[in-house]
C-alpha cells in the first residue's frame, strides 16, 4: 500500500515534467520562427534584396516605382515595345539592352502587382531550355534569371548580374 506522501511526490514530479516539456516545446517553436534576413519568405520567393538560393531570382525595392524613362536615363537602350495585352496586368513592356546585354522589362501598377502577376510568366520564361523561343522575342531564350524591382519585372540575359548592374545604375 502506498502512502499519500509518495503519491503526492509522484504527482508533483509528473506536473513538473509536463511543465518542463511544455516550456521546451514552446522554446523550440519560438526558435524555429526566428530567422536571418537571408531566409526566404513564405511562398518560396527570395527575401527582399537577396537573390534566392539558385541565384536566379531577386526581389528588391518594394517602395520604388519606375518608368522606361528612368531606365533610359541610366543607359538602357530601348529596342522594341510590346503590346501590353500579351501579359495581363502590365502597363508597359520593353525589350532593350544595358551594357550590351539583353533585358526585357515588364512594368506593373505596383510592386505587389509585379509579384502577383509577374512571377508566374517570368518563371515560364526562365524555365525554358536552350533553343526554346521566348513568346515575345523571336530569338533563342537567353533569360535564365529575373528580378522584381519595385513595379518592374526584369528578365536578365545569361545571369542575374545582368539585371543587378541595371538596378545598381538606378541607385546612383
Amino acid at each position: 500500500m502506498r502512502s499519500q506522501a509518495f503519491d503526492s511526490r509522484i504527482n508533483t514530479a509528473r506536473v513538473a515534467m509536463i511543465l518542463w516539456l511544455s516550456f521546451a516545446l514552446l522554446f523550440v517553436v519560438a526558435a524555429s520562427g526566428c530567422g536571418s534576413s537571408t531566409d526566404t519568405v513564405g511562398s518560396g520567393e527570395p527575401a527582399p534584396g537577396t537573390p534566392d538560393e539558385e541565384g536566379i531570382r531577386l526581389i528588391t525595392r518594394p517602395d520604388a516605382s519606375y518608368t522606361v524613362d528612368d531606365l533610359v536615363a541610366v543607359g538602357f537602350k530601348k529596342s522594341k515595345q510590346f503590346e501590353i495585352d500579351t501579359l495581363p496586368g502590365t502597363t508597359d513592356i520593353w525589350y532593350g539592352f544595358f551594357r550590351q546585354k539583353d533585358v526585357e522589362v515588364r512594368f506593373y501598377e505596383s510592386h505587389t502587382a509585379a509579384i502577383e502577376l509577374g512571377v508566374e510568366p517570368a518563371e515560364v520564361v526562365i524555365g525554358k531550355k536552350a533553343g526554346q523561343r521566348d513568346y515575345l522575342i523571336p530569338v533563342v531564350n537567353l533569360y535564365p534569371a529575373y528580378a522584381i524591382v519595385g513595379n518592374m519585372v526584369m528578365l536578365c540575359e545569361r545571369e542575374l548580374a545582368t539585371c543587378e548592374s541595371l538596378i545598381d545604375a538606378l541607385e546612383e
